[in-house]
């Protein structure tokens, strides 16, 4: 009887670190799909049923609001941040549609300790944007900044490198990854440094 206890107990154990593990993956593997999902998607030129042809979304929440439409996904590494194993980091996408169209494609990574990072494909910069890629600082006045937009237009040839544009591996790892370039391999062009000090 002793020795049946024992064999349960084993399984039990191997049947929890398994799951831990897959827990703990998951959040890199959602990253993957997510990335290779936009990658290569031109806001103006690919339309919404070009959107739907690819996999990735068939299966991706649609919420609609009068003409426009848009498609999210999000993650986190929940269980390694609640274990105190690695600080909280944070990853979603977001497509948004009008009237059949792609008219924007952004990013949203977000390490704890570090200042919140939105990339953002769009048709027409906003007033006041300089070339591709435009950085953009949010802050209140008399406020440290509280995110960082990046911003490229749809000739960009950062559109076609989104799987490059994150260190997915970051979601699933233990306490690495706390710099912008390795987090966010997007962000070598433009110096942050600054505002991870200021963060700080």
């Amino acid at each position: 009887m002793k020795k049946y206890a024992i064999a349960a107990a084993v399984v039990v154990i191997l049947a929890s670190v398994l799951v831990a593990r897959y827990v703990i993956a998951a959040p890199a593997k959602v990253a993957a799909r997510s990335l290779a999902a936009i990658n290569n998607l031109t806001v103006g030129k690919t339309t919404e049923a070009e959107l739907l042809a690819r996999v990735e979304f068939q299966t991706v929440p649609r919420t609609c609001y009068q003409a426009f439409c848009f498609y999210h996904v999000q993650t986190e590494n929940r269980l390694l941040h609640a274990l105190h194993l690695a600080p909280r980091r944070f990853f979603a996408y977001t497509v948004r549609v009008r009237d059949g169209m792609v008219i924007n494609v952004s990013i949203l990574v977000v390490q704890q300790g570090l200042i919140p990072i939105l990339a953002t494909q769009t048709q027409d910069f906003p007033a006041g944007c300089g070339p591709s890629p435009c950085v953009r600082r949010i802050r209140l006045p008399n406020q440290p900044v509280q995110s960082i937009n990046i911003i490229f237009n749809n000739e960009s040839d950062i559109r076609n490198h989104m799987t490059d544009a994150v260190q997915i591996a970051c979601l699933s790892r233990l306490h690495g990854c706390d710099s912008y370039n390795e987090l966010m391999p997007l962000t070598k062009q433009v110096n942050l440094e600054a505002d991870a000090q200021e963060r700080r």
